[in-house]
């Protein structure tokens, strides 16, 4: 079977993960929330881009 690169494995403290998922589920909750139509939205994204 050929190696799929998506697949590689990673190995995370149980910690991080619940970390992971929470920020994951917060993030959902603001986008719901339409955050992308929040005035600082285009800031943050210019802010990430340039780090």
């Amino acid at each position: 079977m050929p190696e799929d690169k998506n697949a590689d494995m990673v190995t995370i403290t149980r910690l991080r993960l619940e970390e992971l998922e929470a920020d994951r589920e917060w993030l959902s909750w603001l986008e719901a929330a339409g955050v992308d139509n929040w005035e600082g939205f285009s800031h943050a994204q210019e802010m990430r881009d340039e780090s």
